[in-house]
């Protein structure tokens, strides 16, 4: 299975876009069960390949614990979207508080070059996820919720992505999908225009 490019500049915002097409009438789900869970999650580079295939094994000795993660999941990623694109459920930033203080219970100050990081513990079925909900609370917390923008695309992407450029002009969540068909779009209709006022 092939997921969607990490466009969005943030592992809450990848995530989030780990469903394409929200405005079209049948989205495309990229999340199926828990096994893809992992597997996104390694493609994110959040987990390294002997914790993927840790929790990979520990799914399948518990099946029904690695159902309602996935469940937990796709909950937080909902509350992510629709608190950056759309009016938040009421208990929104409630899952997404509850994700982090989870995954912040587990995690260990390490060494990292010349500074220390927190480091994840890797036995835990929600460690595939954990890493979004860090990011979301790190997200909400900071000024950069201002740049958090949606695609701009008429195709239904819906996509999140931080804008970082420096006046903010950023409109499409890949130029080269979207932006491209924004851009064919535009000379299209201005073809269209100069043929109907040409005698």
């Amino acid at each position: 299975m092939g997921f969607p490019s990490l466009y969005g500049g943030l592992t809450c915002l990848d995530f989030a876009n780990t469903v394409d097409g929200r405005a079209l009438p049948e989205p495309e789900e990229h999340l199926h069960d828990y096994a893809d869970l992992v597997r996104w999650a390694a493609y994110a580079d959040l987990l390294d390949t002997e914790t993927a295939h840790h929790l990979a094994l520990l799914a399948k000795a518990r099946p029904q614990a690695a159902a309602a993660s996935y469940t937990a999941a796709l909950r937080l990623r909902e509350a992510t979207f629709r608190l950056c694109a759309a009016p938040p459920a009421a208990n929104d930033l409630a899952l997404i508080q509850q994700g982090y203080a989870e995954a912040m219970s587990t995690a260990t100050l390490t060494p990292a070059g010349t500074h220390y990081t927190w480091t994840l513990a890797g036995d835990h079925l929600d460690r595939a996820w954990w890493p979004a909900a860090v990011s979301a609370v790190e997200l909400l917390t900071t000024d950069r919720l201002a740049r958090v923008k949606v695609c701009a695309s008429s195709g239904g992407c819906d996509g999140l992505f931080l804008d970082i450029s420096k006046n903010g002009s950023r409109r499409w969540c890949d130029m080269g999908t979207c932006g491209v068909e924004a851009k064919i779009s535009r000379q299209t209709a201005r073809r269209r225009a100069a043929r109907r006022t040409t005698p």
